[in-house]
C-alpha cells in the first residue's frame, strides 16, 4: 500500500524567545525555543535552515547582528559537531522575535513522552511570564519553520455603533477581524487558499464568515 503524501499543518506564531541554537553537519539547524501555543508559554524544538535563521537573526535588529557576529566566529574555526551555541546563557536573555508572523509546521507525528530538564540556574520562561508551569517537567514538540514576514495588526476604521450587545462582542469581533487580516498577509506571502486559512486558525467555514464579516463591521 502506498504511504499517503504528507500534507504539512501550517500554525502561525507571532513570537519567539530562542534560548539555544544547535548547529550539527549537516545545512540545517536547529533552534530551543519558547512560544506562545494554545495561550501557554511552550518549549520547542524548531528546525530551519541557514537562510531562515539570517532572516530570523536580520528581523530580530541590533541583537541579531551581535549574534551573527558572534556565530560568525564560531563557524570561521574548526568546531565540533553537534555544536551547542547557549544564547541566554552567553548574552544573559534570550534572542527575541517579536512583530513578525511566523510559520511553523509540526515535519511528523510527534508522539514523545521525554521530558525537558531545566538547570537549576535557568528561570523558563513560563515562569517570568506568569503562565502555567510544570515544576518537574516539560513536554516539548518539534516543528520546522516553513516562512517568517512581519505582521500586519488589523486596525480599525471606525468604532462599531454601541449597545448592549455590540459592547459584549467588541473584543471578540476585533480578534477574529485580526484573524482575517492574518488570513490576508498569508495569501499576500505566497500561501493558497487553504494553507492561509490554518495558517490564521480559520479552518471552519463558520469562523471564516465570521470573521470575514467582522473585518468588514470595523472597516
Amino acid at each position: 500500500m502506498d504511504t499517503p503524501e504528507y500534507s504539512p499543518y501550517y500554525v502561525q506564531i507571532n513570537e519567539l524567545y530562542i534560548d539555544t541554537v544547535v548547529i550539527d553537519d549537516t545545512e540545517f539547524i536547529t533552534l530551543w525555543c519558547f512560544t506562545m501555543l494554545d495561550d501557554e508559554y511552550k518549549f520547542i524544538y524548531l528546525g530551519c535552515d541557514f537562510t531562515q535563521f539570517n532572516q530570523i537573526l536580520l528581523a530580530a535588529g541590533e541583537k541579531g547582528k551581535e549574534i551573527s557576529l558572534h556565530m560568525a566566529n564560531i563557524l570561521n574555526k574548526p568546531y565540533d559537531t553537534p555544536t551547542l551555541i547557549p544564547i541566554k546563557e552567553q548574552f544573559d536573555e534570550y534572542l527575541e522575535l517579536l512583530g513578525f508572523d511566523i510559520i511553523v509546521y509540526e515535519p511528523m507525528a510527534v508522539e514523545d513522552d521525554q521530558d525537558i530538564e531545566f538547570d537549576d540556574d535557568d528561570t523558563p520562561i513560563e515562569e517570568l511570564f506568569g503562565a502555567r508551569q510544570n515544576k518537574t517537567s516539560q513536554k516539548y514538540l518539534i516543528y520546522q519553520l516553513d516562512k517568517l514576514y512581519p505582521s500586519k495588526v488589523f486596525e480599525p476604521e471606525k468604532k462599531l455603533v454601541k449597545s448592549k450587545l455590540t459592547e459584549c462582542f467588541e473584543d471578540d469581533s476585533l480578534e477574529l477581524a485580526q484573524l482575517y487580516y492574518d488570513y490576508l498577509n498569508a495569501i499576500e506571502n505566497g500561501y493558497e487558499e487553504c494553507e492561509a486559512r490554518q495558517v490564521a486558525g480559520l479552518e471552519r467555514d463558520l469562523f471564516f464568515r465570521m470573521a470575514c464579516k467582522a473585518s468588514e463591521l470595523w472597516s
